[in-house]
């Protein structure tokens, strides 16, 4: 979405010019501004949570694994055949929700920069610039980029869990 598409769907009308008109339209964007970054916060939170979920879970998969495997369980061959696919099946939906929640956050911060364009200060566009927009890895690293290594990892643990299990 280009910058005049963003504007369009954001911004109503002609802003007034000068006087209270004008004032009272700075006073109620500056409160939708401090609203939408409420949830874009929170949108992050959710994020957080959701991998921490996850990494929970796939941690309580692994232990179950390693109980099994001490207590030398009947049946333990097929524990170990088929909670690798349900391990799999769980990384590969963490993978796309990382990937959900780095496609919103995206669309918010692209907002977030049009609005600013009608602020005094750019908070967050100055940011992205001072980080050189994310070209430069020296500089910053996505924290979504980062994320998808941890249920890939998990996915070539449970894979190598597998392959051992079929040998």
């Amino acid at each position: 979405m280009n910058p005049e598409e963003v504007d369009k769907l954001l911004f109503r009308g002609k802003p007034e010019e000068t006087g209270p008109a004008k004032d009272t339209q700075m006073s109620l964007s500056l409160e939708q501004y401090k609203t939408y970054l409420k949830i874009f916060d929170g949108t992050s939170n959710r994020s957080q949570k959701s991998n921490e979920f996850f990494l929970g879970l796939n941690a309580a998969i692994i232990a179950l694994l390693g109980y099994v495997e001490t207590k030398s369980l009947p049946h333990a061959n097929v524990v170990f055949m088929l909670v690798p696919f349900v391990g799999i099946s769980i990384c590969y939906s963490w993978y796309r929700m990382i990937n959900s929640y780095s496609q919103l956050n995206r669309a918010k911060f692209k907002v977030i920069h049009r609005i600013e364009q009608r602020l005094p200060l750019a908070l967050f566009e100055t940011e992205w610039h001072a980080l050189g927009r994310g070209r430069d890895p020296k500089k910053y690293v996505a924290f979504s980029k980062i994320e998808r290594n941890i249920p890939l990892t998990f996915i070539a643990l449970y894979a190598l869990i597998l392959l051992i299990t079929l040998l």
